[in-house]
This record gives structure tokens, sequence and C-alpha cells, in this order.
């Protein structure tokens, strides 16, 4: 399987999961308008936000480029 982007993985993880960026940003404790900034690609997840993210989307079996 091709290695997504973090913006596109991370749209994926709410598609799948039929998450809201609000449903998201709860569930990694970060703000809804920093999901908003990766999906639109101002800025990248921090490594503890990335660890927490990569779990999640392992299990959607959703395979992300490395940070």
């Amino acid at each position: 399987m091709k290695k997504l982007p973090i913006e596109t993985a991370v749209k994926r993880l709410r598609e799948r999961r039929g998450w809201t960026q609000e449903e998201l940003a709860r569930e990694i404790g970060i703000t809804v308008y920093t999901v908003h900034r990766w999906e639109t690609r101002k800025t990248k997840p921090t490594k503890l936000a990335f660890r927490i993210l990569k779990a999640l989307l392992d299990e959607e079996g959703i395979d992300v480029e490395k940070r």
C-alpha cells in the first residue's frame, strides 16, 4: 500500500471512523485548530502527537509517510 502524506492520512482516518475534526482533536488531546492545520498542510504533528496519531492510523490500516 502506498504511504500517504500526513494531511491525507488524517482526513482518511476521520472519514473511516466517522469523526469530525473536533472528535479527532478530543481523541488525541489537541485543538480542532491543530487538526485543521494538519489537513491544510500548514503544520505537521509534533513527535508526541504523531506517535498517538500513528497508533490510530495503524488500527485502520492506513500507512503514513514518516514525519
